[in-house]
């Protein structure tokens, strides 16, 4: 008798942890404010950063997570991530000491900045225990106006690691957050010679 209700009572501890340790089939995250590294170079001018759009299908999409091929977690961004570009890149230039406008300027000398958002994805593979588990990627479409020439550019980061494989959508947020900070980086780079 003794026996078997150790049985049983090993057998629900062990259904509750493992039940405890299940993949949820969505998860939550937020992105931190973008902070920009320190400027080294000071440089002046203004742009007119008219639009952010987030041209993506699935808007609060960001990534999954998945094992055997198939998806076992979807993961959403709380936020609009047009409204999250838009403040980091403002704050990217602006530590710089460009000056940031968001009304339109009769002067053709300036350059207006229109940003689409393409792609913003990440992945974590559970089925992988070695080699790189966990890639991100983010990809944006910049169109430059300033007086009579347009320019457009596709702008993309992406990079992938290893994770262990307990890992999850904490480890996720953080790669994102990483790979969204590039991707404004890469951004303010191509924008950088615009300045007037």
């Amino acid at each position: 008798m003794f026996k078997k209700r150790l049985f049983l009572t090993l057998a629900a501890v062990s259904a509750l942890f493992f039940a405890g340790c299940a993949q949820k089939p969505q998860a939550n995250i937020r992105f931190e404010p973008f902070n920009p590294t320190p400027a080294v170079l000071q440089k002046s001018g203004t742009v007119v950063l008219k639009e952010v759009v987030d041209k993506r299908e699935k808007k609060k999409v960001v990534g999954e997570i998945v094992k055997g091929g198939k998806p076992i977690t979807v993961i959403y961004s709380d936020q609009p991530l047009d409204k999250w570009l838009a403040d980091a890149l403002k704050r990217s230039l602006e530590n710089e000491g460009c000056r940031v406008d968001t009304k339109i300027k009769d002067d053709e000398r300036v350059a207006h900045i229109r940003v689409e958002i393409d792609s913003i994805r990440a992945v974590l593979d559970k089925s992988k225990l070695t080699g790189e588990n966990l890639t991100a990627e983010a990809k944006a479409t910049l169109y430059i106006s300033q007086g009579n020439s347009k320019v457009t550019k596709k702008i993309a980061f992406s990079q992938s690691k290893w994770v262990p494989p307990f890992a999850g959508k904490d480890e996720i947020r953080e790669y994102l957050q990483e790979t969204l900070s590039n991707l404004v980086e890469e951004i303010r780079d191509n924008i950088d010679c615009y300045r007037f």
